[in-house]
């Protein structure tokens, strides 16, 4: 070539080419990472806020009222709100009765990629010691999908399972005192946090 010829060699395009294919694929990695991390902050804090104004509203409505989760197609989970309607707390046979009335609609949890469920990554359990988390029901409130609180604040002891099909959040709900715990798993091990 000489000096007055313009334009580039085609190992030069291809060189180039080859690099922005990198920066790219790394950056569409960081990309779907920060989704999943971003969709499971939020579907965690969304069910942390839902548990806590359900607890408010037994309180302030001195009745008992419970969160009903339900399995709907596939993979996807709902919930409801539910209040008591003949003293006896809320129960699924008082639901199917129309005993116990509906005080909130269905809503469909919807936090794409993170669902409802367990990991199919081996992870274990931290309310089980020794067993995995895949081999749990990922919504447990004592032998129900009914996470109940009472019109002094006490609530049904258990936990959902939310997970981005990797990693994985238990939210805990505590019995006497209600309190909503959040476990994380870091990829090593479970820590504590908001």
């Amino acid at each position: 070539m000489t000096r007055n010829e313009k334009g580039q060699s085609l190992v030069e395009i291809l060189f180039t080419l080859s690099i922005l294919g990198c920066v790219l694929t790394t950056g569409l990695t960081v990309m779907n990472h920060a989704r999943r991390v971003y969709a499971l902050a939020s579907g965690t804090s969304e069910l942390r806020a839902l548990f806590q104004r359900v607890r408010l509203t037994a309180v302030t409505r001195d009745r008992n009222v419970a969160i009903r989760f339900r399995p709907v197609d596939g993979d996807a989970w709902s919930w409801s709100v539910y209040e008591d309607g003949d003293g006896d707390g809320v129960r699924n046979d008082d639901i199917t009765r129309g005993v116990d009335r509906l005080i909130e609609k269905p809503r469909l949890f919807q936090h794409a990629p993170v669902r409802i469920g367990t990991p199919a990554e081996t992870i274990p359990d931290p309310t089980a010691p020794g067993q995995s988390l895949a081999m749990r029901l990922p919504v447990r409130f004592g032998t129900s999908l009914l996470c109940s609180f009472s019109r002094k604040g006490e609530a049904t002891n258990g936990s959902v399972v939310l997970t981005d099909g990797r990693g994985a959040t238990v939210i805990r709900v505590g019995g006497t005192s209600a309190r909503v715990n959040v476990l994380r798993w870091n990829g090593k091990a479970w820590t504590t946090g908001v």
